[in-house]
């Protein structure tokens, strides 16, 4: 019996320019309003094909994702914890 290999995020995800918060006030950082969350409230899903890393909220939109960006509909190098 093989157990099912899931792709693995590397430790170091390539850089990209980062963008000024413009919309976020300085009330809404002060009121701290984080709160923990679980995976039926908060679905992830990524795309771990050819080092791309984008997250997306469904399966189907990581799909049309891959159909559009890499020309394929392979389902192998999904990371998500909904599944």
């Amino acid at each position: 019996m093989t157990q099912l290999q899931h792709p693995k995020l590397p430790y170091v995800l390539p850089s990209v320019p980062a963008v000024q918060d413009v919309d976020t006030t300085s009330e809404q950082v002060n009121a701290g309003t984080a709160r923990v969350t679980n995976p039926t409230e908060t679905p992830i899903y990524i795309c771990a094909m050819q080092n791309c890393n984008r997250l997306f909220p469904s399966r189907d939109r990581l799909m049309a994702h891959r159909k559009r960006d890499h020309d394929t509909e392979d389902q192998d190098d999904i990371i998500t914890w909904n599944e």
